[in-house]
This record gives structure tokens, sequence and C-alpha cells, in this order.
């Protein structure tokens, strides 16, 4: 029998990069389930304002290509702000529901949670994840504006946040200021541990939507003026929004970056096993001897 990851011990670059796919395998379904159970009806309002957005944006530029009135100012309807809305609402909703789960289960002492578990602490949580995810994002773009390296800085501190305010039961301000006690000394293994795993997860999406935008790209540029397929335009919407899914990984990499860096600092993890020493029975070893 597989061990169940353990998640609160110390992990450098490497250990955290493996154990986040470990982790990944070990609960693929549960942790499938609870993505699509709590999460789904989210996803679905967002891939239905981008459909309508892109319906949209697909006729203003072959309008315009064709030499039609139309201009970009109509692109910002409602369906627009809706999408970016329900976007937000989607990724809290992601957010909230792994942590969740990845709280329950260390609580557990590594045991798989169940659904009702989860519904607990995602309706605890949500709203309050979902207001302070549109207050960092503000933040962060705020920090891009101003030459990109802010919002670089910023980058691991506020994603870091999530894991502080669902774990700890932390506000707003009190993870702010946790967040940059745990990273302060490790910003740069932080910073390329996230980087690293959103190159994978941004390639493992890229290589399910590429093909369609570059047959939409294609259609338009070898038409007679600009022509986009709305078809194809469609199809590229929906693979976007189911592949959302990939953002599991992140999530679990950023908890166990939390774990580890806590584990550094605190030594909570050793602590515990030190005060749980002699307390539980070690299981017998059934396993036939091999020679």
């Amino acid at each position: 029998m597989i061990e169940a990851l353990e998640f609160k011990k110390r992990r450098d670059f490497g250990q955290v990069i493996n154990d986040t796919f470990t982790f990944m395998r070990q609960n693929f379904k549960p942790l499938i389930k609870t993505y699509f159970t709590f999460c789904g009806l989210f996803v679905l309002a967002s891939m239905s304002t981008m459909l309508m957005q892109q319906y949209k944006t697909v006729n203003v530029i072959n309008a315009m290509g064709n030499g039609g009135s139309a201009t970009g100012l109509g692109l910002y309807g409602i369906e627009y702000f809706l999408s970016i809305i329900f976007s937000l609402a989607s990724y809290a909703s992601m957010s909230v529901a792994i942590l969740s789960y990845i709280a329950i289960y260390v609580q557990k002492g590594n045991q798989t949670p169940t659904m009702e578990e989860v519904w607990g602490f995602f309706k605890y949580y949500f709203w309050r994840v979902f207001g302070s995810s549109i207050l960092l994002l503000l933040m962060v773009l705020v920090g891009f504006m101003f030459c990109l390296a802010p919002g670089f800085y910023l980058f691991p501190f506020v994603t870091m946040m999530l894991p502080i305010m669902v774990i700890e039961n932390a506000s707003l301000s009190y993870a702010f200021s946790r967040s940059f006690q745990i990273i302060k000394e490790n910003f740069w293994i932080t910073f390329g541990t996230l980087v690293v795993v959103w190159i994978i997860v941004y390639a493992c999406m890229s290589m399910i939507i590429l093909p369609t935008t570059l047959f939409s790209m294609i259609g338009m540029f070898s038409s007679k003026g600009a022509h986009m397929s709305l078809t194809l335009t469609m199809i590229s919407t929906v693979l976007q929004s189911l592949c959302q899914v990939f953002t599991i990984v992140p999530i679990i990499t950023i908890t166990l970056m939390y774990f580890s860096l806590i584990e550094q600092k605190e030594n909570v993890g050793l602590m515990e096993r030190i005060s749980n020493f002699g307390t539980s029975e070690k299981p017998i070893d059934t396993r036939s001897e091999e020679y």
C-alpha cells in the first residue's frame, strides 16, 4: 500500500514539484470530484459569458474586416464584465475547494475528506476568499503597471495568502502580514517553484487549446479581409474553460510550500510527531521476506 503524502515536512525545490504530482496522483478521483462538485456551476457560468463575449467579438471583427461600421468599443458590453466576475468566482471557488480538501486531509491525519466535510469549509470561506481575490488582483495589476517588477515581486506573497486564509482561518490583513513573514527569507525558492509549476500548467493547457487557435488564425489570415471562424473560436473558448482544471496543480504546490516554510520556521510537524511518539501502534508488516 502506498503511504499517504505528509504535508507537514520540509521540502526543497525538487521535492515540492515531485510531491505536487504525487499528491495529485494519490488523490486524483476525490480531487476531480471536489472540483466539479463545488466549482462546476461557476465554470459553466464563466464559460457561458465568455462564449457570449467571443460571439460578439467575432461579429465585430468580421464586420470591421468587411468594411462595416462596427467599432472596438462594442466589445465592452455586459458580457465582458460578467465574464470577468464569473472567472474570478471560478478561480476563488477552485482555490477554496482544493484548499479545504487539503486542510481537512491534514487535520484527519492524511485521510481523504468527505464531500460533506469539504462543503462545511467551502461555504464558510468562499465569500471571504472571493472578496479578497478581487482586492489582491487589483493590487497585483497595479504592481504590473509600474514597470512589471512590483507585480512579479508581489506574486508569491499574494499566492501564499489564500492557503493562510483557509488553513489558519485568517483574515485578509493577517494573511497579508503572515505571508511576508513566511516568505521573507525564502522569496526566490518560492517564486521559482511557482514559475516552474505555472510553466508546466500553461504548457499542458496550450497543447489542448493550440490546435484550434492555430486553425482559427490560419483561416483568418488566408481569407480576404479579417475573418474569424466562429466555430473554432467557440471551441477554443470551451476548451479554455475546461482546462481550468489544470490550475489545481499550482494550488497544491503553494500549499506544500506553505507547510514547508512553516516547518522551517516553527517546526510544527516535528513537534506533533514528538508529542505523538509512542501513542500509536506501529502497523505490522505482513509482506513476505525477500532474499
